[in-house]
């Protein structure tokens, strides 16, 4: 009797130990899969702790990691591009590739009437003391008048320390004939290892004058002036001496 009861009551611990070694397994396994899941995302781990009923939600726990993982990448990704220098590529509306319109003929000048605006000429051919270049045009902003221009360059080699011969009809010229202009640069080639863009810059502070030859760089805040808002007024896209980049600045507008 004794025997036998003895019997029973270690079947019955025996019994017992194998249940909890059959519970433990796929709790311990559930474990390993949220640390290994959370080392990919630390809020799927905690999900992955809560969840230890089932091996089967433990490894939906990895699975929701797996994703978490791929969608951060992506917006990682994406995020990054947006942050790049985004338009440092893009092409200007007003760049220069080469200086062959200085070589082209003028057109004539805007004064040309009898009983114009004061000045000191009323036509091209009141023009004759700076040479055959010259021509009558009106002033590019502030009163109006009228002056003799005369082109001083023939091509950018007729500058000298580098800088660019502004062809007459280039933008922010006014009308003025081929004059040497400073800057970082006279074309396009000169700019980005050859592969940029050399630009015109406003003069913010003349009227709307040219104020030399920039080249454009990832660091630019603008490339065109439809890059700039109009909150604050009028702006353009200009380069700034002082930041060496191109930004946008308030026009100055001349009545």
């Amino acid at each position: 009797m004794h025997r036998k009861l003895a019997g029973t009551v270690i079947a019955v611990v025996a019994l017992a130990a194998c249940g909890g070694v059959t519970a433990g397994g796929p709790l311990g396994g559930s474990d390993g899969g949220g640390s290994s899941s959370s080392g990919g995302s630390s809020s799927s781990g905690s999900s992955g702790g809560s969840s230890s009923s089932s091996g089967s939600s433990g490894s939906g726990s990895g699975g929701s990691s797996s994703s978490g993982s791929s969608s951060g990448s992506s917006s990682g990704s994406s995020s990054g591009g947006s942050s790049s220098g985004g338009d440092a590529g893009r092409v200007p509306v007003n760049h220069r590739p080469n200086d062959a319109q200085c070589s082209t003929p003028a057109p004539p000048g805007d004064c040309n009437f009898s009983n114009g605006p004061p000045g000191e000429c009323n036509s091209d051919s009141s023009c004759t003391d700076g040479g055959p270049s010259g021509r009558c045009v009106e002033s590019g902003g502030g009163a109006l008048y009228c002056s003799c221009t005369y082109d001083t360059c023939a091509d950018d080699a007729a500058c000298p320390n580098g800088n660019t011969c502004a062809c007459h009809g280039s933008p922010y010229m006014g009308g003025a004939g081929n004059t040497c202009m400073p800057g970082n640069c006279r074309v396009d080639a000169d700019c980005e290892g050859g592969s940029g863009y050399c630009s015109p810059a406003y003069n913010v502070s003349s009227c709307g004058s040219l104020a030399g030859y920039y080249c454009h760089t990832a660091q630019d805040e603008c490339v065109d002036d439809s890059d700039c808002s109009s909150s604050n007024g009028p702006q353009v896209c200009t380069y700034s001496t002082s930041a060496l980049r191109w930004q946008c600045h308030v026009q100055e507008l001349c009545g």
